[in-house]
């Protein structure tokens, strides 16, 4: 066996029930290698890593470390050899300090059997300074900016010698400057002999990062050779397993008053300070702003999720009372929240449950409280071909679906109460590319028959295929709005960035 090989993944396979995720997949990792992995939503790219991190069994092959077969290792024992998950989901105990978390489960004793502090602020520091991150350990997590918590995450990782760190979405809501300095910190650790396996949906960053890729699709893997210099297209097929076509929406160019469909009127709330705005008929108003700038407060005080404590919003000029997401819904507002997981969905529940919960109390309403359960299935059926849902049948359980497959039945249910305002955070955000373009091109259908949409995403190439006007936000106020006309990823970028103050 080479003496560089880390990792050394020999014929996995691994069915769930009578289902095959995983299919003789065969990879080898060196030291000192970023290695990412793509593909879509199902593709099997998490088992696949939770079967590295010991999470998971497989059914059939083996994996290697160091030489050293680690099929009969718990995660715990593979973190002893080296091998550490950062998960795509902060990781981090916010109300804990620095050295806190660096030593969580591991805090050093006194003689006395009491945490010994000062030594371990002493430790600390000095990982801190040898990793070249200028924190001070007795500093509160929840203070630290977005990327000195992801570069702590992997700190933490590094702890008691990873050499094999698996990074799950790690750029997330970061400006281009983190994005630059957070890879300037994974090549650093490279150089030292740290071996990464890099996962991200952004398809430019995995060229601009990886040494090798490795594309997973329908359980098979598929080895990208030369991989710098691959084009952004051929990865995109080979993702998809088809040439994708791309949703690039006709630019809306109608904004008199007459097509004045919403008007927020000195909004305040929690996290939004005195913020008006009007939304037009069948318009996409992009949303920009980095977490607490007020962006994703402000979808949710418009769908009752946050209280309103002053100001108004006008329908048609009529003022509206919107205190509960319950109230929203009645008037004609929907919402798909970033965290599908958490508030999108039931998932011991099945697809046709989810997608007629918005229309409970008003389209599947009969006499004495009963459930009209046939328009409940012709409900959930038109929406299941609408958006091309891959599953069985609608009576599947959530639990069942991708994440791509998910999400779609989050965006049905929310258009299955046909809304006049459809409010979206991140609807497109860890899914693959095919279900984002079958998303984006269903909301773009539905704007033409006069539905106005909010889009919040951090994904700003997508944001310009589709918005016809921007609001940037900071400190819970609108800094800056503009029409989407000759604009691109690195102005938008540049204007995010200069309203943080970072330019």
């Amino acid at each position: 066996m080479d003496d560089d090989i880390l990792l050394d993944i020999k014929k996995i396979s691994k069915f769930f029930g009578t289902t095959q995720v995983l299919k003789d997949i065969s990879i080898q990792i060196k030291s000192g290698m970023i290695h990412s992995f793509l593909g879509r939503n199902g593709a099997g790219k998490s088992t696949l890593v939770n079967i590295i991190a010991g999470v998971y069994p497989q059914t059939s092959g083996e994996v290697f470390f160091e030489g050293e077969n680690v099929k009969n290792l718990n995660i715990f024992k593979r973190q002893e050899l080296g091998i550490r998950l950062v998960p795509q989901h902060e990781n981090s105990f916010p109300d804990l300090t620095v050295a806190e978390n660096i030593f969580v489960g591991l805090l050093p004793k006194s003689k006395r059997g009491m945490v010994d502090w000062k030594a371990m602020n002493k430790a600390a520091g000095e990982e801190l300074a040898g990793y070249g991150l200028d924190i001070s350990p007795a500093e509160m997590v929840r203070n630290l900016r977005s990327i000195d918590v992801r570069k702590l995450n992997i700190i933490r990782a590094m702890h008691k010698g990873a050499k094999l760190i698996i990074l799950d979405e790690p750029t997330t809501a970061l400006t281009n400057r983190e994005r630059d300095e957070l890879f300037a910190f994974i090549r650093k650790l490279k150089e030292g002999g740290i071996a990464f396996i890099f996962i991200s949906h952004y398809l430019g960053e995995v060229k601009e990062l990886s040494d090798e890729i490795t594309v997973l699709r329908d359980g098979c893997m598929y080895p990208v050779e030369n991989p710098k210099e691959v084009t952004e297209e051929y990865l995109s097929r080979l993702v998809a397993g088809e040439k994708v076509q791309l949703t690039q929406r006709q630019n809306k160019t109608d904004f008199d008053d007459e097509n004045k469909l919403f008007e927020c009127r000195h909004l305040t709330a929690k996290g939004l300070d005195d913020v008006s705005v009007d939304i037009y008929r069948g318009e996409i108003l992009g949303i920009i702003g980095f977490p607490g700038s007020g962006a994703r407060e402000m979808c949710r005080t418009l769908f009752g999720a946050n209280k309103l404590s002053k100001g108004e919003i006008l329908y048609l000029g009529k003022k509206l009372s919107i205190k509960s997401p319950k109230e929203a819904i009645r008037n004609g507002l929907a919402y798909v929240s970033y965290d599908r997981q958490r508030e999108g969905l039931i998932p011991q529940f099945t697809v046709n449950y989810n997608i007629g919960m918005s229309v409970l109390h008003s389209k599947l309403k009969k006499p004495f409280g009963f459930i009209n359960m046939k328009k409940e299935r012709e409900i959930s059926d038109h929406y299941k071909d609408v958006l091309n849902l891959k599953c069985n049948g609608i009576d599947d359980p959530i639990s069942s679906l991708s994440g791509g497959n998910q999400q779609k039945v989050v965006v049905g249910r929310a258009l299955a109460a046909e809304p006049k305002l459809l409010v979206l955070d991140e609807p497109t955000i860890g899914i693959d590319i095919k279900s984002r373009e079958e998303i984006i091109a269903t909301i773009d259908k539905m704007t033409q028959s006069g539905v106005s949409v909010l889009y919040l995403t951090n994904d700003y190439e997508e944001l310009l295929r589709v918005a016809d006007r921007l609001i940037f936000f900071k400190d819970s106020k609108i800094v800056a709005q503009m029409d989407n006309k000759d604009l691109g990823v690195v102005r938008v970028t540049e204007i995010r960035d200069h309203a943080k103050g970072e330019i």
